[in-house]
């Protein structure tokens, strides 16, 4: 499964990312480095990762109000993860992963 992965443009602050996936929004905190709270990319379970915040939903218009349906939501664990979209969520992991850990080299 290939997902069109889009990062928003503009200021993001404390390492915070917004962008869509495929017809989902998220959001995600990336860290420099590896901390040891993060999201392991391989297998979804707590561990070794960059990516401690993570949030995948869908704002659905109501009559007066907005509803979002949050399909994968990662705070130093997992509170929501729906197991039939888990290869989006290891997808976006992924790619989180390798673009922010490129070092320009002088």
């Amino acid at each position: 499964m290939v997902c069109k992965i889009k990062v928003w443009e503009g200021k993001n602050r404390y390492g915070y990312i917004k962008g869509e996936i495929d017809s989902f929004h998220w959001y995600a905190l990336v860290h420099k480095d590896e901390v040891d709270f993060g999201i392991d990319p391989y297998s979804l379970d707590v561990g070794i990762g960059r990516v401690s915040r993570l949030c995948i939903y869908k704002d659905v218009p109501m009559a007066n109000y907005t509803k979002r349906l949050i399909y994968a939501n990662y705070k130093r664990q997992w509170d929501v993860l729906n197991k039939s979209y888990e290869t989006m969520i290891k997808e976006l992991v992924n790619y989180l992963e390798r673009r922010y850990s490129i070092r320009l080299v002088k």
